[in-house]
This record gives C-alpha cells, sequence and structure tokens, in this order.
C-alpha cells in the first residue's frame, strides 16, 4: 500500500472525519482500494460506517475504479456475520457489476438471514439498472 497506508491508518482518518482527504487517497494510489474489505469487516462499528461512506463516495467521484472496490468488497458475501454479510452486498449495489451478480443472487435468494436477502436484492436491482 501506498506510503505505509495500512487499513489501521485509513480507520483513524474516517474517525477523524477526513473522508476528503481519504477520497483523495484513494483516488491518487488505486492500490488502496484493496483495504476496502478489511475496513468493513472491521469490528468497530464507527470504522465500518466510514467504510461505508468511504465506498459510496467514492463509487461516485472515481467510477472507473468501482471494479477494484467490488473485488475487495465480494469476499465479505461470503462471511459467517450476517452483518458483514449484509453490508457488503449493500455496497456492492454501488461498486459492483454482472460479475457480481451471481453471488448477490445466490445469497438474495438463499440466505440464512431476511436482512441479507433483502440488501442483497436490492444491491442486484441497482446493478441491473446501471
Amino acid at each position: 500500500m501506498s506510503g505505509g497506508i495500512t487499513a489501521a491508518r485509513v480507520a483513524d482518518f474516517l474517525g477523524r472525519g477526513l473522508l476528503d482527504v481519504l477520497v483523495d487517497l484513494f483516488r491518487a494510489d488505486p492500490s488502496l482500494y484493496g483495504l476496502l474489505g478489511e475496513l468493513l469487516a472491521s469490528p468497530e462499528i464507527g470504522v465500518r460506517l466510514g467504510a461505508s461512506a468511504l465506498v459510496e463516495e467514492l463509487a461516485a467521484t472515481d467510477p472507473e475504479r468501482r471494479p477494484l472496490a467490488a473485488a475487495a468488497l465480494a469476499p465479505l458475501l461470503g462471511e459467517l456475520d450476517p452483518v458483514r454479510r449484509g453490508d457488503a452486498a449493500y455496497l456492492l449495489g454501488f461498486v459492483g457489476s454482472a460479475v457480481e451478480l451471481g453471488p448477490l443472487e445466490e445469497l438474495a435468494a438463499g440466505d440464512s438471514n431476511a436482512d441479507v436477502r433483502e440488501a442483497a436484492a436490492e444491491a442486484a436491482e441497482r446493478i441491473r439498472a446501471q
């Protein structure tokens, strides 16, 4: 990662409300997108909320790199924790493409958690509408 920027450092920036700084950093260094999955899997809700805001902002301001964000988030669809599966599904609706439709549709049809099924169905619909 660029200049020693780690997920912990990004989490610190999120905690200090430096979303705009992070957006600029991620746009300048695409390798940072690889940290998104780790941030979203954090046990700290504040980090997860900040990571969600970061993904949504990056989806809007750096759309050509949405596949990098999707690649970092897609593995979380297999997490044991339904909150993490649901959060990943929700965010894939902003950054995902046809590549993520299959896994999202599988979750929407058969996840054991109703919230995950709903998030996955909505994300798949958002991707189809793009």
